[in-house]
């Protein structure tokens, strides 16, 4: 059977193979927020958001979210937003949000030196509004943390990112931790339809640990700063002019520079990154 292609400004990805993403999804759908639509996508009903039922729509992915590289061949959108799980040793109950891809070897699927098209906008737009549907909610046990850019997919055109209920199989089934994180997906795609002309001045990042402490805590402290790919420390000595032009070219607020973490680099590695940042004609800072 031949399906139209579907049109949609935001289009949210909730994987089948995810239980985090269908524990998101059901809370969602108990909340009566969404309307089944006659469009399919992977043999599957394609839901619309009611109040803006041409403009954000949910997509079952038969694939898992790192893996759902065959978007593009039947959607049209302006982002993706993807409800995800997240797995940490620590099992540490945790919202979270990130951008998409590989620095230089494959971390989880997606492609080797690739990354994936992000928006530096929606992730810090996510990244306050998983803030305020934690205080909300009352999940005072729940981290919120902005992670660094890891595994894919990466081959996707359409900016894209995740935003991921942690970190254990019982945390990817609360459903107040869902729906924190179910309300923050479908206010972050109201606020990216609504936005007129960019006026912040976006950044890349490089250094720090996973969660990117130093960066989040900048986010927050200045207004109209905004990040999108950050590679942590232990990716930098093999990162190379290429990838770096890559993150600026694939951030679609067009970054005026980047940020360094000071703290969360060595010496040599925060020289090498200034001098490639540098010799983008792009300015670089030291946080």
């Amino acid at each position: 059977m031949l399906y139209l292609r579907i049109k949609t400004d935001v289009a949210v990805i909730v994987p089948e193979k995810d239980l985090a993403a269908q524990t998101i999804w059901n809370q969602l759908k108990n909340q009566s927020l969404v309307k089944e639509t006659n469009e399919r996508f992977d043999d599957n009903p394609v839901f619309s958001y009611e109040k803006e039922p041409n403009k954000i729509k949910f997509i079952h992915s038969t694939k898992d979210g790192v893996e759902s590289k065959h978007l593009d061949s039947k959607i049209e959108a302006k982002l993706y937003i993807f409800a995800s799980r997240h797995r940490a040793a620590s099992g540490t109950p945790a919202l979270l949000i990130h951008p998409t891809g590989n620095w230089s070897k494959i971390t989880l699927a997606g492609r080797e030196s690739e990354l994936s098209y992000t928006s530096s906008w929606a992730l810090k737009y996510g990244l306050m509004k998983l803030k305020e549907k934690k205080e909300l909610h009352n999940l005072e046990e729940f981290k919120v943390d902005l992670e660094i850019t890891h595994h894919g997919p990466t081959e996707l055109m359409t900016p894209l990112i995740f935003m991921e209920l942690g970190s254990s199989e019982e945390f990817w089934k609360h459903e107040k931790g869902a729906t924190a994180v179910g309300e923050a997906i479908i206010e972050t795609a109201e606020g990216f339809i609504r936005q007129n002309n960019f006026s912040g001045q976006s950044y890349l990042g490089f250094g720090g640990n996973h969660y990117a402490y130093r960066f989040h805590k900048h986010l927050m402290e200045n207004n109209d700063v905004f990040i999108g790919h950050i590679a942590p420390k232990h990716t930098l000595d093999d990162v190379t002019l290429e990838i770096v032009q890559e993150a600026f070219n694939k951030t679609i607020e067009k970054p005026v520079g980047a940020f360094v973490d000071k703290k969360g680099a060595r010496s040599e590695q925060r020289k090498k990154i200034i001098e490639i940042v540098e010799e983008l004609g792009k300015e670089c800072i030291i946080l």
